[in-house]
């Protein structure tokens, strides 16, 4: 790993897909881009908050989808009679991909990176997941500018006005970022958009200022990664062109009682009041790092009492600032705590799997901006895994015929005391996208550690999903992987969940 010194408060080698320009060139163009975008996003957004319908008519997508949602209890209790739920639809992009990530702007174009080799790539989607279009950030010659990546991520900042495209590329010693103002048809390059060598698992996200004055752009951006030893983050005042340490770690690599913990960790999110959270499988117990001054200091809050599995559980929160933590449980099933007062309490966990799933990973969660209480959620589930009735001594060969699905779920009143939940599967069961073993932790070959849902501003649901299970691979003596194809999840026909 190459070692060095981190300079801050400077720009380091920015560049476009068209020749070099310098510094203060570079500035007011952003400046007048980003003032061009708030206006375009603002309509945009005005016709969006209009139309009560998703804008998704066509039947394309179904081939090879799962079944209408079943409606559902807290505890896969079924409530009979209910099919109000949505439908999938099942989108390839065509490309590989590995912990991919997804996002939505105002104008309702998709962005999901793939990751077909050793570098990623941006795709986008203008017609609803039917097609999808290479649009990765290139130098004049077409050579693209994000050469490696170890672990890819993209980001949307969909705050009205803003409508920011990021992709981050992980080098170890740091990052590749680029970011875009007119829905990937220009990018700036910022080569090293980090907080300091050494970076792991890195996630980048966006909130309003607490205390911050911005620079040419309403939000802070931060970015937090796992350096072995902590959990750490820098952050951004001026869209991304430059980062600096935030403060003392998240979480510190060891635990109170003396446990060595890594610094792994899920994606961030920032509140409408620009708190911080960084969720945490910290010693094998759930936990959120609340900040509630830019990342200067730190709050570690055990969201529940049990013990946790996976790396990465997923936190978010409402307009109202209700917080909504998902996590996979000591019984390797998907659990949901709220906390309404700012996470001072949370709610009895509630065991959110769809009926009959036996074992699950990789849950991420996202909330509605519109009405509290409207989540989605996804995570990879199996049907057929031996783990509840060999726990806790099982051994590898008995996952030989798992199979697992990519899982979605809704809720349109997660708030209430019982809530009701809507869940399905991207993709046919007879066609799974993993066979064998996902998790403990990542899930093995090919998907590895993490995936993706996002509520678009439209209020329509978008998953990312990989599928390693293809050709010879989902018959019973099929293979345990045998591909990485890039998939994406959209729910249709039900209320948008603005």
């Amino acid at each position: 790993m190459r070692k060095g010194t981190t300079l801050w408060g400077r720009t380091f080698g920015l560049n476009t897909n068209t020749p070099e320009i310098g510094e203060l060139a570079l500035l007011t163009s952003v400046s007048r881009r980003i003032a061009v975008a708030a206006v375009a996003a603002a309509v945009v957004a005005s016709l969006a908050s209009i139309s009560s319908v998703p804008a998704d008519a066509t039947e394309k997508g179904t081939e090879g989808a799962g079944a209408k949602a079943v409606a559902h209890y807290a505890g896969a209790k079924i409530i009979p009679g209910n099919d109000r739920g949505p439908s999938p639809r099942l989108h390839r992009v065509g490309m590989g991909a590995g912990e991919p990530t997804i996002g939505a702007t105002n104008e309702g174009n998709v962005y999901f990176v793939a990751l077909p080799g050793s570098s990623s790539k941006v795709l986008k989607s203008a017609d609803q997941g039917d097609t999808w279009t290479d649009i990765s950030p290139t130098l004049p010659s077409g050579q693209n500018i994000h050469k490696v990546s170890l672990d890819p991520y993209i980001y949307v900042d969909e705050a009205e006005g803003v409508d920011r495209i990021f992709t981050i590329d992980l080098t170890v010693a740091c990052s590749y970022m680029s970011f875009s103002d007119d829905e990937g048809e220009t990018w700036l390059t910022n080569p090293l958009a980090c907080g300091r060598p050494v970076n792991d698992h890195q996630t980048l996200f966006s909130g309003p200022p607490k205390s911050s004055i911005t620079i040419d752009y309403p939000n802070v951006l931060y970015y937090c990664w796992n350096d072995v030893a902590s959990s750490s983050c820098s952050k951004s005042i001026d869209g991304g062109l430059t980062f600096r340490p935030t403060g003392f770690p998240a979480y510190p690599g060891v635990n109170s009682e003396g446990g060595f913990c890594g610094g792994l960790h899920g994606h961030g999110h920032v509140d409408v009041h620009g708190n911080v959270y960084l969720p945490r499988e910290y010693c094998g117990k759930p936990y959120v790092a609340i900040s509630r001054d830019e990342g200067t200091t730190w709050e570690n809050i055990l969201v529940a009492p049990k013990a946790g599995e996976g790396s990465d559980p997923s936190v978010t929160t409402d307009r109202k600032g209700n917080i909504y933590y998902t996590y996979i449980g000591v019984d390797r099933l998907p659990y949901l705590v709220i906390s309404k007062d700012a996470g001072k309490s949370w709610t009895k966990p509630m065991m959110i799997g769809a009926p009959g799933v036996k074992e699950a990973n990789l849950p991420s969660i996202d909330a509605s901006s519109g009405t509290p209480g409207k989540i989605a959620i996804a995570y990879y589930g199996s049907d057929n895994s031996p783990y509840q009735r060999c726990k806790p001594d099982c051994e590898d060969k008995m996952w030989d015929k798992t199979t697992w699905d990519g899982h979605m779920t809704i809720s349109v009143n997660a708030l209430d005391k019982d809530p009701i939940f809507y869940s399905t599967t991207v993709n046919a069961k007879s066609d799974p996208f993993k066979r064998k073993h996902c998790g403990p932790g990542r899930c093995d070959t090919n998907v590895y550690d993490f995936i993706d849902v996002q509520i678009a501003p439209d209020g329509q649901v978008w998953g990312a999903f990989v599928d390693g299970c293809i050709l010879t691979c989902p018959t019973p003596d099929g293979l345990q992987d045998s591909g990485n194809d890039g998939v994406v999840g959209h729910l249709f026909g039900f209320p948008p969940l603005l």
